[in-house]
């Protein structure tokens, strides 16, 4: 949707001014030029998030993948750090489906899993 402003009154508010679509949906955020200082753009900055959060549940899997991969990668760092290891299933691996890898600080093992026991067992520490 377009809407026509009427600069001039708007520069006299001397507010910010959030503009809404149809369905009360923010679309823009209009500021002075006067009040882009540090400040302000840290208040802008806080005011996008909320405008521009999309709930988890809403998500598409990519912007879900987006919003957690910083927060995997800090669980596996830790994991490595203490001494634990981390598992995924090997990329190129489709007629294993019950094989995984556990990857160490110091080495991979490649590892089968039963399903239906969780039984593991080591096939290779050297891969």
């Amino acid at each position: 949707m377009y809407k026509a402003l009427n600069l001039k009154e708007f520069v006299s508010q001397d507010t910010f001014n959030i503009l809404y679509d149809e369905q009360q949906k923010a679309t823009a955020v209009l500021i002075p030029v006067r009040h882009w200082h540090s400040a302000k753009a840290a208040e802008l900055q806080n005011l996008m998030e909320q405008l521009t959060y999309i709930p988890v549940f809403e998500c598409s899997l990519k912007e879900l993948e987006e919003r957690l991969r910083p927060e995997i990668q800090n669980v596996e760092a830790e994991n490595i750090r203490v001494g634990l290891y981390n598992v995924y299933e090997s990329a190129g691996n489709q007629e294993h489906g019950n094989h995984v890898i556990r990857e160490y600080r110091d080495h991979r093992e490649l590892v089968k899993v039963n399903a239906t026991t969780g039984e593991s067992q080591i096939v290779s520490s050297r891969f």
